[in-house]
């Protein structure tokens, strides 16, 4: 038998899915916090791509609420 998934977190007021937040967070070459961003999936993807071209250092967590 399948597994069953959890559904996604709906809004209690329009019953439409909440679209998943991170919590982006730039570090320095010691590790030390120097810029957040709170950002959906897409936009999380394009820091990502930048970063690895670049070599900047991110952290990246989902954000419980905005």
């Amino acid at each position: 038998m399948a597994e069953r998934r959890p559904s996604p977190p709906r809004n209690t007021r329009t019953g439409r899915e909440r679209p998943m937040r991170f919590e982006i967070l730039r570090l320095d070459h010691a590790g030390t916090e120097t810029d957040r961003l709170i950002a959906d999936a897409e936009t999380v993807s394009e820091y990502l791509k930048t970063a690895a071209q670049t070599g900047e250092r991110l952290y990246i967590r989902p954000c419980k609420a905005v």
